[in-house]
């Protein structure tokens, strides 16, 4: 079961969102406004969140970006803008960092599928971590694992910050060189589902000579989750 956030001013909606994702099996926590909705993200931790476009005191765009600008658990969490008006630009929203829009109304099940789409679900957060596999990385020595994990740990909360510098200057081969260095330290301390994140992201940068924005927002959210799992 994933924890959702939804911030929206409209009753009506919130009725509906709560409804709609409780039955997909996820909780919902709810704001109704945008500084609600930030101040949730400031002190919980979130595998999805749903902003509206239009709110009272901070809007949806200004909400997500006070979360990416700041050191929370939730700067890399997968945001989806909602919104009522057909005139609000797809592409203009993903472009500050929105992996989604939700046009409301918007039917259960395309509402669900997109969900799913950028949620990772329970039997990857199981695989987060694989203490047998570290120990076999290191030859068994428990204290090597516990030092390598802790500087990994280190390594996984100031990449986001490396990576706004790498988009910044869309410069593919440095996120292909610091994935390489990154795929090392998630072998030697036992984080398969990193390893996985890590090859479909360069799949991704192979594939393409622009940043791939979404592809990234779902390897930051892995590195989120795998930092949350470690000590």
């Amino acid at each position: 079961m994933a924890k959702l956030l939804v911030a929206d001013d409209n009753d009506l909606s919130v009725h509906f969102f709560i409804e709609a994702i409780g039955l997909a099996g996820h909780r919902v926590v709810t704001a109704e406004d945008g500084d609600a909705a930030l101040a949730l993200a400031s002190t919980h931790t979130f595998d999805l969140i749903l902003l509206d476009a239009r709110m009272p005191g901070l809007d949806g765009a200004q909400v997500l970006q006070a979360i990416r600008s700041g050191a929370g658990a939730n700067r890399a969490t997968p945001a989806i803008l909602t919104t009522a008006e057909e005139s609000v630009d797809r592409d203009l929203s993903l472009s500050v960092g929105f992996v989604d829009v939700v046009y409301k109304p918007i039917g259960i099940s395309d509402l669900h599928a997109m969900i799913s789409h950028h949620l990772i679900g329970p039997a990857s957060d199981e695989n987060l971590l694989d203490d047998d596999l570290a120990a076999e990385k290191t030859g068994g020595d428990a204290s090597i694992v516990a030092a390598l994990r802790g500087l990994f740990a280190s390594e996984l909360e100031g990449l986001p910050g490396e990576l706004e510098g790498l988009a910044a200057a869309n410069d593919i081969a440095g996120f292909k060189d610091r994935l390489h260095r990154l795929d090392a330290s998630a072998g030697f301390c036992g984080a398969p589902a990193l390893t996985e994140a890590i090859r479909n992201v360069r799949a991704e940068l192979d594939a393409t000579s622009t940043w791939p924005r979404i592809a990234v927002t779902d390897f930051l959210y892995v590195c989120a989750k795998t930092r949350a799992a470690l000590p």
